[in-house]
């Protein structure tokens, strides 16, 4: 997809590529959910899913340029110690999430999106909203039993509080209704 307008993906029961490029500094919306089953390449400009899903098949890769995917973005978690980059980001800011896994012992899939501000439940957590990044991100597992894994999350200087010491941040996750805090290094 490489016009000069923004262009739309819509197909009623999703859309299936083998190989995807997205190079349209106008912006690409999928209207469905669509999947790249050999390679999707992110070379200008940002592909927006809103509440759609856009899929990397299991063999597929994914190639960054310059843009990103603003929304739900799905990898396969094969089994083994794999390393995922997930090229997400908002609708003006690249941010990504990167993760790697000890021991994958049942392949699976991972869906990760961010949005921009404070998490709905911040003040629920033991994160000081004064002194924080104000982007969250949501990570979705399906099928993939592991032992444990290691996240970068990646945020933008506009992100922070002005107040914020990334020095002594904390990370916490939220699955509904309780946080639980992970440990952090970095």
């Amino acid at each position: 997809l490489n016009g000069s307008s923004a262009q739309t993906i819509t197909a009623s029961g999703g859309e299936t590529f083998d190989n995807l490029t997205a190079d349209n500094a106008a912006g690409i919306t999928l209207g469905s959910d669509v999947t790249a089953t050999t390679g999707l390449a992110l070379t200008n400009g940002i592909v927006s899913t809103s509440t759609n899903t856009l899929s990397v098949g299991g063999s597929g890769s994914v190639s960054r340029t310059n843009g990103h995917v603003n929304g739900n973005l799905r990898k396969t978690v094969p089994t083994g110690t794999p390393s995922l980059t997930f090229e997400i980001g908002d609708a003006t800011s690249y941010a990504p999430f990167s993760t790697t896994f000890a021991s994958v012992t049942t392949a699976g899939t991972l869906t990760a999106r961010t949005t921009p501000g404070d998490h709905p439940n911040l003040n629920t957590s033991i994160i000081d909203g004064s002194k924080s990044v104000n982007r969250y991100w949501t990570l979705t597992n399906a099928g993939t039993v592991f032992t444990s894994y290691d996240g970068t999350f990646t945020f933008v200087p506009t992100d922070l509080d002005p107040s914020a010491a990334t020095g002594s941040f904390l990370i916490q996750k939220y699955v509904n209704p309780s946080w639980t805090s992970a440990n952090v290094t970095g």
